[in-house]
């Protein structure tokens, strides 16, 4: 079963937290919307599964017409239908990244510049600090909710998960495998773009997968 409520949050990053070692360590983005709404992206940095690290592909330099959609869609929540030609991310087909350019990184290990967490804040820091920047998140929408958000206490609750492939999982998370649903981060850096790419999958998850329903057809190679 695919995702259920995929879509887009585009908004200003406006703080951060690394969780550090915990169980299911995730990289925490507050982003506000124009509108006064707040979210929180819960970026995955480690894998409940072995291989536990995560492996990332980051392209500064991003060229592909996704991003022309995005800057015709607005700002904040835009859900997404599945299906080609629009705003969604598919790794497998929609030609976003080289899957043999891949790298692993561990989630969060003492000294600088050597994990997940600290490439992430490479990134999420410079766009806090840039009025002009926009943070694209692609995922699965939770909220709103009256609990408080945990990490950052605003209201009400709501946030963006399932920030990584959502495709070729292994069979304890194959209810979430889908086409044109995968999830990434796109920093839109102005007046006028260049476009920033943050694009991550699981070592578990296979890259030949069903065109159908996502599910994994293949070993889990490259």
């Amino acid at each position: 079963m695919p995702l259920q409520s995929y879509g887009v949050l585009a908004g200003r990053a406006v703080d951060r937290v690394r969780e550090g070692a915990t169980d299911t360590p995730h990289y925490q983005i507050r982003v506000d919307t124009a509108d006064g709404t707040s979210f929180r992206i819960a970026v995955n940095v480690q894998s409940q599964e072995s291989p536990s690290e995560l492996l990332y592909v980051v392209n500064e330099n991003f060229e592909h017409p996704v991003t022309d959609s995005l800057l015709d869609l607005g700002d904040g929540w835009q859900p997404l239908p599945p299906g080609p030609g629009g705003s969604n991310l598919d790794y497998v087909r929609g030609n976003l990244l080289d899957p043999t350019t891949l790298r692993a990184l561990p989630p969060d290990v003492e000294g600088p510049d050597n994990d997940l967490a600290d490439l992430l804040d490479h990134y999420v820091e410079r766009a806090i600090a840039d009025a002009t920047a926009a943070l694209y998140a692609f995922g699965q929408r939770w909220g709103p909710e009256a609990p408080p958000d945990k990490v950052f206490g605003f209201t009400p609750g709501n946030g963006v998960h399932d920030i990584h492939m959502n495709q070729g999982n292994s069979a304890a998370f194959a209810r979430d495998d889908g086409v044109w649903q995968d999830g990434g981060l796109i920093v839109e850096t102005g007046p006028r773009p260049p476009w920033t790419a943050i694009l991550l999958r699981f070592q578990s998850q296979s890259w030949t997968t069903d065109d159908r329903t996502g599910h994994a057809r293949s070993a889990r190679v490259p």
